[in-house]
């Protein structure tokens, strides 16, 4: 991988617009403490985005790293677009969030090259896949018309796909789904290419990149023997041009019946996890696909009472709002016009949850306090199946409980996989 491409990405971008104010909205942008927060610390007074310093550890990072990182963003005297938020910096520039992101996984990069070329394999593999997970910070939030955000996924990418040059634990295909008249790219984590595998599909957040799920691949379901197929939702990633609408699992739908013509995998034995926004196209899909699906685990899924009354959906952060706005083309994120748009998203209201059962095991985890996904929701997702489960977080620390849950989703999921 040349050197010379972040460089290349990043000339003399001095007068792009700014993350924070490309989606209009009535709303301030500065974050501000809520009783119900989405994670422990993620919202921090004075920062638009969300710090997730826990899943950013998860997916390998060093929070020494991640503090450097932002302190330089901190003091940084460059002109601001609101000069009460830190991560407000204009252009690219020191100080500016996908500059001092990109510097750190730059650093990485230029280790990968040189461990590379030394032939040390394994040195090499976790140094690219360190510097793409910097260079998906640097993305973060991936708004739709971030010149900046558009330059770092590239760098993510191409270093993700590098890191896979030197893993001799796993294979990375890159499938491509027809959909919409567009290719969809996904990623096909394998442990192996023996047998045919059961998979898992796998999606994050409508602020996450599909290269950020590592992770979960390596820690939990190459060991069990399961691939993993991750998938960007509508509206980011290799998805950005997909626009997200009430029918929100059409993609995840088309890729299911995708696989039946993908070599590596039992398309027989596909089973779903979803995270996020992504627990709601998996649920759904439960529902639509019950022949296809053998079962499902949804992480902090948002499936009703965030989207069944306004006061609920007034306490999401400004960004999380944009990203919203964003993935479905709405230029305007204000509480009150977004609050319209996304009612149908309810499963409840679609007549899915709480109105019928049916067999396809589900598993839903997450905390009882979660502003997208409260104990209501996870016990109506269990509920929702005759083989359904629910862990419940209740206690701190909430991180390291949700990781236990995802080792035992993985369990979950191997057990109704065999079968």
């Amino acid at each position: 991988m040349s050197e010379n491409l972040s460089k290349t990405l990043f000339a003399h971008k001095f007068h792009v617009q700014e993350t924070s104010t490309i989606i209009p909205s009535s709303a301030s942008k500065k974050n501000h403490k809520q009783d119900n927060v989405i994670m422990d610390g993620e919202e921090q007074d004075g920062w638009y985005r969300l710090l997730k310093f826990m899943l950013w550890s998860w997916q390998g990072l060093d929070l020494i790293d991640c503090y450097d990182v932002l302190s330089h963003i901190s003091v940084s005297k460059n002109k601001r677009s609101d000069e009460d938020v830190l991560d407000t910096v204009i252009g690219f520039r020191p100080g500016n969030w996908s500059y001092e992101w990109t510097q750190k996984g730059m650093s990485y990069q230029k280790q990968a090259n040189a461990f590379a070329k030394e032939g040390e394999k394994e040195k090499a593999k976790q140094a690219y896949y360190t510097a793409s997970q910097f260079y998906s910070v640097a993305s973060y939030p991936h708004l739709k018309g971030d010149e900046l955000s558009i330059q770092a996924q590239v760098l993510a990418f191409n270093n993700y796909r590098e890191a896979f040059k030197y893993n001799d634990n796993a294979l990375l295909k890159e499938i491509k789904v027809p959909f919409k008249g567009k290719q969809i790219s996904c990623f096909l984590h394998l442990p192996h290419t023996e047998t045919i595998l059961p998979v898992v599909i796998v999606s994050g957040g409508l602020d996450t990149l599909q290269c950020d799920l590592f992770s979960l691949f390596e820690k939990d379901l190459a060991p069990a023997g399961i691939a993993m197929l991750t998938v960007d939702l509508p509206g980011i990633g290799f998805s950005s041009q997909i626009k997200l609408e009430q029918d929100s699992s059409n993609l995840h739908q088309a890729i299911i019946h995708y696989l039946k013509n993908v070599p590596w995998v039992d398309h027989d034995r596909i089973s779903l996890m979803g995270m996020r926004f992504g627990g709601n196209i998996a649920t759904r899909l439960a529902f639509l696909e019950p022949k296809s699906v053998k079962s499902v685990v949804c992480v902090g899924a948002a499936v009703g009472s965030v989207f069944d009354k306004l006061e609920n959906y007034k306490k999401l952060p400004p960004m999380l709002l944009d990203c919203i706005a964003s993935r479905m083309q709405i230029n305007n994120s204000s509480v009150e016009v977004l609050y319209q748009y996304c009612v149908p998203f309810s499963l409840k209201k679609q007549g899915l949850l709480a109105r019928m059962r049916i067999n396809t095991p589900l598993l839903s985890i997450g905390h009882k306090n979660d502003i997208l996904c409260n104990e209501q929701d996870l016990k109506l997702i269990a509920h929702a199946s005759r083989e359904g489960e629910s862990h419940i977080i209740d206690k701190p620390p909430i991180f390291e409980s949700y990781l236990n849950s995802l080792s035992y989703s993985a369990q979950w999921l191997t057990r109704h996989l065999a079968e």
